[in-house]
């Protein structure tokens, strides 16, 4: 409470009928805080119902922890985790399927607004054919996925080099650029 009596966060000039709320950097980042471990999950094509969602999210995803799916408008989903290893496999395993539809599933962030949110970007899984086998390593593969977009991960069979014919890369796709040919 301020010494006029209103408020932290309010401003002297608001509108009584739709008041003017700011927050501080520290109030911002601890609100965002729990929404960290949360991904945002769409199906392209037709819409899916939250009980249809949950259920095969939560066969696809809960292992080592819990998963809490979330509805929100436009179809959108979102799904916070309590693992960390559940996380990241959710974020980097797809692609992920519901039926016949493609689950679009990216990391949330605070700019997210599912009235105007634009799938601007997607995660793909890159097979690198045909490179040389002492490119085989994390950080060579890594950095020829980054001409692709900007790399996540390698596969475990990349990683450890059980698999030499070709290197998969999870690599996050820019959209609104051209695709590399």
């Amino acid at each position: 409470m301020r010494e006029d009596g209103r408020d932290e966060g309010f401003e002297a000039d608001e509108d009584p009928l739709c008041p003017n709320i700011h927050f501080s950097s520290a109030e911002e980042r601890q609100f965002c805080r729990e929404w960290r471990s949360a991904l945002v999950v769409k199906a392209l094509g037709r819409s899916v119902s939250y009980t249809g969602i949950s259920k095969r999210l939560n066969d696809l995803w809960a292992r080592a922890g819990g998963i809490q799916v979330s509805s929100v408008k436009n179809g959108y989903f979102l799904v916070r985790f309590t693992s960390g290893i559940d996380y990241e496999r959710a974020l980097t395993g797809g692609p992920w399927m519901m039926g016949d539809n493609y689950l679009m599933v990216h990391m949330w962030d605070k700019h997210f607004r599912p009235y105007n949110h634009e799938i601007s970007s997607t995660l793909v899984w890159a097979r690198l054919l045909d490179i040389p086998i002492h490119f085989f390593h994390k950080e060579a593969v890594m950095k020829i996925g980054s001409r692709i977009g900007k790399p996540l991960c390698v596969d475990q069979a990349t990683a450890i080099g059980a698999r030499l014919d070709y290197a998969r890369v999870c690599v996050q796709v820019d959209l609104t650029k051209p695709l590399l040919s």
